[in-house]
């Protein structure tokens, strides 16, 4: 069993947001903890765990969790869509580049002051 100290995410007040709740699943800090509170289904975020001997011997009452929701997998599918979405950005933005420079040269070798512009902007782009 374990014993987890949690925060009530709703709550503003922080003495009466510290909620103890006990489990059989696995848990980390920073989990979201759904139990049942006042009468209703409510959530807490897991902020620190609490041994055995000194939740046994407490006076503190621990609600059983319904449910724990794991946030680390959330958080790591999160940063690869972030992850991606900066990629493809930055290839949108490659492909704007390619497509100007392409319109450039096709344009340059038609034009001798275009040719002219178009070898100053491949200087400065190296």
């Amino acid at each position: 069993m374990k014993y987890l100290i949690c925060k009530d995410v709703y709550e503003d007040d922080y003495d009466e947001a510290i909620m103890y709740i006990s489990t059989e699943e696995n848990v980390e800090k920073n989990d979201l903890v759904v139990y049942q509170g006042y009468g209703r289904p409510s959530l807490a975020k897991v902020v620190n765990f609490m041994d055995e001997l000194s939740a046994i011997t407490s006076d503190y009452h621990f609600e059983p969790a319904i449910k724990i929701v794991s946030m680390k997998e959330y958080m790591e599918n999160r940063a690869k869509e972030i992850k991606k979405a900066k990629l493809v950005k930055l290839m949108k933005e490659q492909m704007e580049i390619q497509k100007l420079e392409d319109t450039l040269k096709k344009n340059s070798e038609c034009n001798e002051e275009m040719a002219k512009l178009f070898a100053q902007y491949k200087e400065l782009n190296g």
